[in-house]
């Protein structure tokens, strides 16, 4: 090492290095450089860089894939103390009138922060460094305060922007729209009594979060959030954009979903909703939408146009049996340019928070409707969930690749799993056969959080001991008791 080093803060060595860079760049006898401020200094052949660079802390990879940590572009991280607990023959319905309207009057803040808390660890340990929020926190303190205790990249919204909250119902207007059972249901359906009611209600909380963006160097940031699904009128989802615009950020709101809110949302503009959405200049580049799963052609140009992303939840999708991957055009339009990222949705639709599933089943699922075997590849998958996910949040100048000035959250493998011998080909063999099982050490901002599959600063047992109490306290509060799966089949014959 020469005399003159630089100094750095951690020098990662000897990794297989997956820089997610432009030119798609692999090392595979790499080095990282990373300083105090939590940046990436220097990235190159290990050689070069551990001549150039004396660290405080040296990580030895030996050998095993570095990569950008994954971007979790839709979440709803409040729900984790319920994972679970709906029932196969649960109609969705009933789940969104019922049960999670129940679940919102009951649940306390601590309840959400051990949630977010749990749901943060299990996103660090598969591999995750960064995620957004749908806005469905009640308290976004409480999730903030998760977050920076277990060292994630969060991006928090305001909770429920909406005026129309009898729409969560997957889309059903109160308003007499001609369907009767809609309106029905729209008029049973469960308020939220610490939720929003009016557009004077949703606009006083509107943009608050973005206001952490005031320190650049903040783990937590903010964005804004719109629950969407039939929820949010017209014009509350102009004054958000006007908001997102103005402070820079991204507004993030389901969209399509559902046939029902889809098929609302068409009844109450007149015309294809994205066509709609693009005529009055809500489309745009700094939106996403979670799900998408409902597009005509003319929604797909429209997109493609104004560059807006989408967050694409495949997991859930199959979970509630919406064919999303039969239908859907997340895959086609990823071939044609667009942004799509992806996302994990909740404990009770996709039930985990590992992008590598999401991934793995997005890639996967493409090939098989289209059977076609390169219609989607792992390195698809790859940057699906790195560079479009930090595009989507709107930090592609910040994350989602390996490369000088960018954050350091970065992910660390082991070969030291079955699933990863013979070392043939690392990305096949991390995206096919391992995905998260061989994550080993996770850095975000520079900073070490789990380290050989253990957290650095938390005491595991004793959360995991805390948030099982929590559950059955809030289950008993509910008066809620966990029913078995009851779906009638026929005997089979063997």
């Amino acid at each position: 090492m020469s005399e003159r080093a630089i100094a750095a803060q951690l020098l990662i060595r000897h990794g297989y290095i997956i820089t997610m860079d432009d030119a798609a760049t692999v090392i595979e006898d790499g080095a990282i450089a990373i300083g105090k401020d939590g940046r990436i200094l220097a990235v190159g052949a290990d050689r070069e860089i551990a001549s150039r660079y004396a660290a405080a802390r040296e990580i030895d990879a030996e050998g095993a894939p570095v990569h950008p940590g994954f971007v979790e572009c839709h979440l709803h991280a409040s729900y984790h103390l319920f994972r679970s607990v709906l029932p196969d023959q649960l109609v969705e319905s009933d789940s969104f009138d019922t049960f999670e309207g129940h679940f919102y009057n009951t649940v306390t803040d601590e309840d959400e922060y051990l949630s977010v808390l749990l749901a943060s660890m299990e996103m660090v340990r598969n591999g995750s460094t960064c995620f957004m929020e749908a806005g469905t926190i009640l308290t976004p303190e409480m999730g903030a305060r998760a977050a920076q205790e277990v060292g994630i990249r969060a991006i928090l919204g305001d909770a429920f922007i909406w005026d129309q909250p009898q729409g969560f119902s997957q889309g059903k207007l109160e308003q007499d729209d001609g369907c009767v059972t809609c309106a029905t249901q729209a008029r049973l359906h469960t308020e939220l009594a610490r939720a929003p009611r009016t557009r004077a209600e949703a606009l006083a909380t509107l943009g608050v979060q973005a206001k952490r963006n005031a320190d650049p160097d903040a783990l937590v940031r903010g964005h804004v959030a719109v629950l969407g699904l039939g929820t949010a009128s017209e014009e509350l989802m102009m004054e958000a954009k006007a908001c997102a615009d103005a402070a820079a950020v991204t507004l993030n709101i389901h969209q399509s979903y559902s046939p029902a809110d889809t098929e609302a949302d068409r009844q109450r503009f007149g015309k294809d909703p994205l066509v709609h959405l693009h005529e009055t200049g809500f489309l745009d580049r700094n939106v996403t939408f979670g799900h998408a799963n409902h597009l005509t052609d003319a929604e797909c140009e429209a997109l493609l146009d104004r560059g807006a992303s989408i967050a694409w939840a495949p997991g859930a999708s199959m979970m509630w049996g919406h064919g999303s991957s039969l239908h859907g055009r997340h895959a086609e339009l990823w071939r044609r340019g667009a942004n799509v990222a992806l996302g994990s949705d909740s404990p009770n639709w996709s039930n985990d928070f590992d992008l590598w599933r999401q991934t793995n089943l997005a890639v996967m699922a493409a090939r098989d409707v289209h059977m076609d075997r390169t219609y989607l590849v792992a390195e698809d998958g790859l940057q699906m969930a790195t560079r479009a996910g930090a595009r989507a949040v709107g930090l592609e100048h910040e994350i989602g690749s390996i490369e000088v000035g960018k954050r350091a959250d970065l992910v660390i493998h082991t070969l030291d799993r079955p699933e990863m011998v013979p070392s043939t080909n690392m990305i096949r063999n991390l995206f096919y056969a391992s995905r998260s099982k061989s994550v080993h050490t996770v850095v975000i901002n520079g900073s070490v959080v789990l380290e050989a599959g253990r957290f650095v600063n938390l005491d595991e047992r004793a959360i995991y001991a805390r948030v099982r109490e929590a559950s059955r306290d809030l289950l008993s509060r509910m008066g809620h008791v966990v029913a078995a799966n009851d779906v009638g089949r026929s005997m089979r014959r063997r």
